[in-house]
């Protein structure tokens, strides 16, 4: 088996959260050799800074090290790890030949991993995700000040601030943190939509942080977030779409994929059938695993999306004060946060259920 990576540990927007329910979940164990800190939850804010707490354990991750990690797991399995793009992974009989620089790689199945922007499974003749076009695209910034690390949740801002999806805070230990921004509907160059947010932050937390105007932005991550694609097909001859690239948004929702995949990859290859029809197993797997955990949030998104931010501080405020409770996975926070709206705003019922109608 090999793994191909243009570079590895330079992956852009390379996610660092993670909460427990999902990691269990998924058989994830966060192990002490990359965790960066422990949290207790998150809070959901308004535009003007209202809030509502949900307590679910959650992780600050180092990725350099949690790569490191599972590419180490990976190479005592037996893959070799090779640096190079692929360009392509053209159908030869029942098996592909993918193109790296000046070599290629005869594979009995190819599996393409490479994240939102990749191009791989399109060439194979797939559609991997439904709504391409609703990717939210990001810019996260880690910063550095004296003690703004050491809060204890994430903190989500939902509004025009980041139309479609979230503003993000979220403490990593000590003096460090990061900001991002993720928006649906507005192209890949968010960098106004980031610089907008830094300031109202630097705004709500100038009491609590001496000289806020001064922190500093040490990088600067880019990439994409398939949220609300909702994934497509998944499965051809010979080749198989997991991760960001077939739209599963979310870290250890991306992990689990993968073990699906994997699963189906070696029991097709065992069997000498890497047909796409064997390898379709993968999808039906996924699909009775996550299908209406992903469509119940995109209707929710699709529904915080036409809310206006007057709105949505009135919503916001009606929850203010109240400890809720969730086992934090990406997805079902998003459908957990709509139902307790739709307590102090009933409408939200309707909305949601013919956003979900659409698909």
């Amino acid at each position: 088996m090999i793994l191909l990576e243009r570079d590895f540990n330079s992956l852009e927007h390379a996610a660092n959260t993670l909460f427990d329910g999902m990691a269990v979940r998924s058989g994830i164990k966060v192990e002490d050799c990359y965790l960066q800190k422990e949290l207790e939850g998150m809070r959901i804010l308004s535009p003007s800074g209202a809030g509502v707490t949900i307590s679910a354990r959650g992780f600050f991750l180092d990725r350099r090290r949690f790569d490191d990690y599972y590419l180490g797991q990976a190479e005592s399995a037996g893959v070799a790890l090779l640096r190079g793009n692929a360009r392509g992974a053209v159908l030869e009989g029942s098996r592909r030949i993918v193109r790296v620089d000046e070599d290629k790689i005869d594979a009995r199945i190819v599996v393409d991993a490479s994240g939102a922007k990749s191009s791989l499974a399109r060439q194979a003749g797939l559609e991997p995700m439904r709504h391409p076009e609703d990717i939210a695209w990001a810019m996260e910034a880690a910063i550095e000040h004296p003690g703004i690390g050491e809060e204890m949740f994430f903190q989500y801002w939902i509004g025009s601030m980041a139309p479609g999806w979230k503003a993000t805070f979220s403490p990593a230990g000590g003096d460090h943190a990061t900001l991002g921004v993720f928006v649906r509907g507005h192209g890949q160059n968010v960098h106004s939509f980031f610089r907008a947010f830094l300031k109202m932050f630097k705004a709500q937390r100038s009491a609590e942080y001496r000289k806020i105007d001064d922190l500093k932005i040490l990088s600067i991550k880019r990439g994409g977030d398939p949220i609300c694609v909702l994934p497509g097909n998944m499965a051809a001859d010979s080749f198989m779409v997991t991760g960001g690239a077939a739209g599963q948004s979310g870290l250890a929702y991306s992990m689990r994929s993968g073990q699906i995949c994997g699963t189906v990859a070696a029991k097709a290859v065992a069997s000498g059938d890497v047909s796409g029809k064997a390898l379709s197993e993968y999808e039906r797997i996924w699909n009775s695993e996550f299908y209406w955990e992903y469509r119940m949030g995109r209707s929710a998104l699709e529904t915080l999306r036409m809310m206006k931010d007057e709105e949505i501080d009135r919503l916001i405020r009606g929850l203010s004060g109240k400890r809720l409770v969730s086992d934090g996975s990406l997805l079902k926070k998003v459908s957990f946060a709509a139902a307790k709206v739709a307590l102090v705003r009933p409408k939200t019922i309707l909305e949601i259920a013919r956003n979900l109608a659409r698909g």
